[in-house]
């Protein structure tokens, strides 16, 4: 299982929509536990405030075009979502 830290855009809590953390390379900060990522937010100084509007997704698969783990899509009207390939699926395109 991998994990992805998600906030509300830009940090601005009344935004419904979401966005990943990120590493210093640009590319989607993976972890490998949940513990593991409360860590690495607590280290970069992120409060308890901040943290309460901040949420860890787990990984809900692997995707079919790299084997990279797949989560939750962030993305209306699709089912799942890989960051390393950068695709957004429906449903049916990882049932084969």
């Amino acid at each position: 299982m991998k994990y992805v830290v998600t906030r509300p855009v830009d940090g601005i809590t009344i935004n419904p929509e979401l966005e990943v953390l990120l590493d210093d390379n640009g590319d989607v900060r993976m972890f490998d536990s949940e513990e593991q990522a409360l860590s690495s937010l607590t280290v970069a100084g992120v409060g308890p405030e901040e943290l309460r509007h901040m949420t860890i997704m787990e990984s809900c698969g692997t995707c079919c075009k790299c084997g990279s783990p797949l989560f939750r899509s962030l993305s209306p009207g699709y089912m799942f979502q890989c960051f390393t390939c950068d695709e957004d699926f429906y449903q049916f395109e990882q049932d084969t």
